[in-house]
C-alpha cells in the first residue's frame, strides 16, 4: 500500500472552487483523463499483455526491468478471464487514442500521484482545502491550477505519513513555484532539522505525536 500524503492549500475562493466537483477535490476538473476505463481495479495480467503488445518501455532499474520483462513473457491471452480480456482490449484502445492504458497510468505522469484525491475537506469561502493522495504531493495539478489563475498566489503545505520525510511547503504564482522549502533526506538531516520537519508534518496531518 502507498503512503498517504496530506496536502493543504490556501488560495482565493474561486481558485479553490476550480478544483472541486460534487463537493470534493477532483483532479479531473483541471487535467481530465481522456480515455475510458470502467473498472475499479486494474488486472495485472491484462496490463502485462497490453504492455507486451505495444512494446512499452521498462524501468531503468535493472532488477525492476527484469521482473517486468519476465511478467510480460508469462502473459497469455488464453489465460485471461472474460473480464480481464475486456480490460486488455480497452487498454489497447486507450493507448492508441491517448498514449495511456488506464487512469492510473495517466495519473502517475499527469497528476504526479497514483490516484485522484481522497479524504478531501473543502472550505472554499475560507480559501482553504485539504486532501490526501498516494505516494506524493500532486505538483502538476497545482501547477495547472496556478497557470489557470496566474494573478493569484496558491500556498501549499504537504506531509507524508512517514513523519518528517517527504514534506514541505511551496508558493505558486503564475504557473511557477516562487518559493520552495522542502525537507531534506532524513538520514542526512540534523536533529534540529528532523524536529522542525516532524513538527511541521504533524501539524499538516493534524496528528499528535502519539497518534502515529
Amino acid at each position: 500500500m502507498p503512503n498517504h500524503v496530506t496536502t493543504r492549500i490556501k488560495a482565493p475562493e474561486h481558485v479553490i472552487q476550480a478544483l472541486v466537483s460534487d463537493n470534493r477535490i477532483d483532479f479531473e476538473t483541471l487535467i481530465p483523463y481522456p480515455g475510458k476505463f470502467d473498472w475499479n481495479g486494474v488486472s495485472g495480467s491484462a496490463e502485462n499483455l497490453a504492455e507486451k503488445v505495444v512494446g512499452a518501455p521498462v524501468s531503468e532499474n535493472p532488477l525492476l526491468a527484469s521482473l517486468q520483462l519476465a511478467a510480460r513473457d508469462r502473459a497469455d491471452i488464453k489465460a485471461l478471464s472474460n473480464d480481464e480480456f475486456e480490460q486488455f482490449v480497452q487498454m489497447l484502445r486507450n493507448h492508441r487514442s491517448t498514449g495511456f492504458f488506464h487512469q492510473m497510468d495517466f495519473a502517475r505522469e499527469k497528476w504526479g500521484t497514483k490516484w485522484n484525491a481522497y479524504q478531501s475537506v473543502v472550505d472554499a469561502a475560507a480559501g482553504i482545502a485539504s486532501f490526501d493522495t498516494a505516494w506524493s504531493f500532486p505538483e502538476p495539478v497545482i501547477m495547472a491550477l496556478s497557470e489557470r489563475f496566474p494573478d493569484y498566489d496558491i500556498a501549499v503545505e504537504y506531509a507524508d505519513e512517514d513523519i518528517g520525510s517527504n514534506c514541505g511547503k511551496l508558493l505558486f504564482r503564475a504557473g511557477k513555484v516562487v518559493e520552495r522549502d522542502i525537507a531534506g533526506s532524513w538520514s542526512e538531516s540534523s536533529e534540529d532539522e528532523r524536529k522542525r520537519w516532524s513538527d511541521f508534518a504533524y501539524a499538516v496531518k493534524g496528528w499528535e505525536p502519539d497518534d502515529d
